[in-house]
């Protein structure tokens, strides 16, 4: 009997040992994951917390009131695969990031009345002290910045830095991906003796009278077409549209806008362009600009200062 005693004894005390082993393993790992929010939250970082044997997430208060969602939500697990489904799912940025456990997910967070702000998910695995998993992690890392920044980098890139229409390499890509589509027209024109210009009022003078030329171009299509400059003094537009009167009206607007905004420039010596246009049913770029080439060629050894429209 005293044997039995001594056994229940020690099953008492090792499994009171082992009670407050665990309660020491939860309070470590808790507080380890409060001063990892902490410190998350002052890098700008959010973070959800999830216990898989309580099946609830707690998201630290700065993610809850970005996502209008209470800090603790429950019963995940059975709604993993519905919500990973769904990116609109409310809990859904919440899931991504904490089953991210290879690699970054992407995420963009789009709210009526607000920009959209883009992030990077993660999820970790954090083990106890005996190297059992216990909880997961998930960062929601907020790049909006960063995106923005490259998006404004990239669409600089596509623009010519003096007249701010598309440059020479982006011109050619849409041409090459639009041009064919639909019926329209193309228009490709040059400053009549542009060299001229430079040795008349200097280089300086010239870039203005580039200038010129693209607003020009911009005021005359109203927005309604694509405006380029494919290099030098050669320019180079697009619009759907086909009709002969109106293109020849458009190319009278460009010829009148020219010269005005040179003579609003005060550049010393008039600006004028001469302009090839070519009318396209199904062209693709190529063909289309190899017959607005040969109308500009005609419209310059017409006397220049003029426009020539073929079919």
């Amino acid at each position: 009997m005293y044997g039995l005693y001594t056994l229940l004894a020690l099953l008492f005390f090792f499994g009171a040992w082992y009670i407050l082993r665990l309660r020491h393993q939860v309070a470590l790992l808790s507080h380890r994951i409060s001063f990892h929010v902490g410190l998350s939250a002052r890098l700008g970082i959010l973070i959800v917390t999830y216990d898989a044997k309580s099946d609830e997430a707690v998201l630290s208060e700065d993610l809850a009131r970005l996502l209008a969602l209470p800090e603790k939500i429950g019963g995940l697990a059975a709604q993993q695969e519905a919500i990973l489904a769904d990116e609109k799912h409310k809990y859904y940025p919440i899931v991504r990031a904490l089953t991210s456990l290879k690699e970054d997910a992407r995420y963009q967070l789009v709210r009526r009345g607000m920009a959209p702000r883009h992030f990077l998910l993660r999820g970790y695995v954090m083990k106890d002290l005996a190297g059992t998993p216990a909880y997961l992690v998930g960062t929601l890392r907020d790049i909006t910045a960063r995106e923005n920044e490259e998006a404004r980098l990239a669409v600089r890139a596509q623009f010519d830095g003096l007249t701010r229409v598309h440059n020479s390499s982006a011109t050619r890509a849409w041409m090459k991906e639009h041009v064919g589509l639909r019926p329209g027209a193309l228009f490709l024109l040059d400053i009549d003796k542009f060299k001229t210009v430079n040795d008349t009022i200097g280089h300086q003078g010239g870039d203005q009278a580039l200038v010129c030329v693209a607003n020009a171009l911009r005021q005359a299509l109203g927005g309604r077409g694509f405006v380029g400059r494919l290099g030098g003094d050669e320019f180079i537009c697009y619009i759907e549209e086909n009709d002969l009167d109106e293109v020849d009206a458009l190319a009278d607007a460009i010829h009148e806008n020219v010269t005005r905004l040179g003579e609003e420039a005060r550049l010393g010596l008039p600006i004028t362009v001469s302009i090839g246009c070519a009318l396209l049913e199904n062209e693709d770029y190529d063909a289309a600009y190899k017959k607005a080439d040969g109308a500009l060629y005609r419209a310059k050894n017409g006397g220049r200062n003029q426009h020539m429209i073929v079919g």
